[in-house]
């Protein structure tokens, strides 16, 4: 698209119904709500697709049941996603193996094209490589935005805008505060190596510097998504180097070639943003809370709030009730509090030597000691 077509593409509408930023599974599953609603819907996403992204690809029950709900039950399949049935899980050269419920891997890459091109089927317009910022204004029926594509830039008025917008920067109406505490995401594709070719088995290296997740994904690659600290990379002096020791300190085997592989980072993981919401304007997905992931729970968590977040909005469309962005962080909360809070513990209780130690030791004799937690993660109704 050139700088005319995106230009013709932003102003074909003298005021879009709603302005969705960002299209990951919260934008694409947000704009294709919409859409099928009847309303005009403009998705903006800074990238172009595909796009890689830091993540181990892995939806599990929960993400499951959201695309079950939307009827895109089957896209994980036709996406080439692997099915997985069990967790190797490694730490200090001990290794338990638990079975973890529905869960497929898929990478973003592939995954995340392919339900934004079921919101461009439902109608939405999709903006790519395209920054959208909100705009102060007292105007009480509309919204505005400032679009930019390299040199150019646009303001677009809309009736709503959900942002969707992940670990990026938030829009000034909003702050984010990352736990001091909180990790950072390292994510890498490879090839298949040796070790990792058994199909069906999601890895997992847990140690005092962080975790490594490696999923099979489509086409026989390994997706591998590491969550650490962000002292102990500046220490391993690299991505490639830092995994390494994580893996060998566990157990797992080892890769030959990860310190050639293309590496990308995210900030901080753990975050709160305030407040929810403001004029005409929800946030959702990990761009409103995101909690350190363990096995994926986050896509689950991301699309379901991308679903009841339109449901509210909605309702706002033609005359915005003040009150819906604090309508809406009660509903968030009643629906995921406490399961990132247990997601949250889980990781917290894993920086523990000793408690991962005692865990695996108790999970090598009765995995089943797992199921009751996989089930509280796996399902948010």
């Amino acid at each position: 698209m050139d700088d005319n077509e995106w230009l013709k593409l932003v102003t074909r509408q003298d005021s879009w119904d709603v302005v969705v930023l960002g299209a990951g599974p919260a934008g694409a599953i947000a704009a294709r709500q919409f859409a099928h609603q009847g309303h005009c819907v403009l998705l903006v996403e800074k990238s172009q697709f595909p796009r890689f992204k830091v993540c181990g690809g892995c939806l599990g029950g929960a993400a499951l049941d959201v695309l079950e709900d939307l009827g895109l039950g089957d896209l994980p399949t036709k996406c080439g996603g692997v099915p997985l049935q069990r967790m190797r899980l490694a730490s200090g050269g001990s290794i338990a193996e638990i079975e973890i419920g529905r869960r497929i891997a898929v990478s973003r890459q592939t995954f995340d094209a392919a339900l934004v091109e079921e919101a461009i089927h439902s109608g939405t317009f999709l903006c790519s490589e395209t920054t959208g910022s909100l705009q102060l204004s007292s105007d009480s029926d509309s919204r505005s935005v400032m679009l930019r594509r390299r040199e150019k830039a646009i303001v677009v008025r809309t009736k709503a805008v959900m942002v969707a917008t992940g670990l990026s920067p938030c829009p000034p109406d909003f702050l984010a505060r990352a736990s001091p505490k909180s990790r950072i995401g390292l994510g890498a594709t490879l090839e298949h190596s040796l070790g990792y070719e058994e199909s069906g088995v999601l890895h997992m290296a847990c140690g005092a510097e962080g975790y490594v997740g490696i999923a099979p994904v489509e086409e026989g690659r390994l997706d591998i998504a590491a969550a650490v600290d962000p002292a102990a990379l500046a220490a391993a002096g690299s991505p490639g180097k830092l995994v390494s020791n994580i893996l060998s300190d566990s157990g797992l085997p080892m890769f030959a070639d990860l310190g050639a592989a293309n590496w990308r980072g995210t900030p901080l993981l753990t975050r709160q943003t305030k407040p929810f919401g403001s004029n005409r304007c929800l946030i959702v997905g990990d761009a409103a809370r995101y909690v350190e992931p363990f096995t994926g729970e986050g896509i689950g968590w991301a699309m379901r709030s991308a679903v009841l977040a339109c449901a509210l909005m909605t309702k706002g469309l033609d005359e915005w009730d003040a009150g819906l962005p604090d309508r809406w962080r009660k509903l968030h909360d009643q629906t995921f509090s406490q399961h990132q809070r247990q997601c949250r513990l889980i990781v917290q209780l894993m920086r523990s030597k000793t408690i991962r130690s005692v865990a695996l030791w108790s999970l090598r004799r009765v995995p089943h000691l797992a199921r009751p937690v996989v089930r509280r993660l796996d399902h948010l109704h």
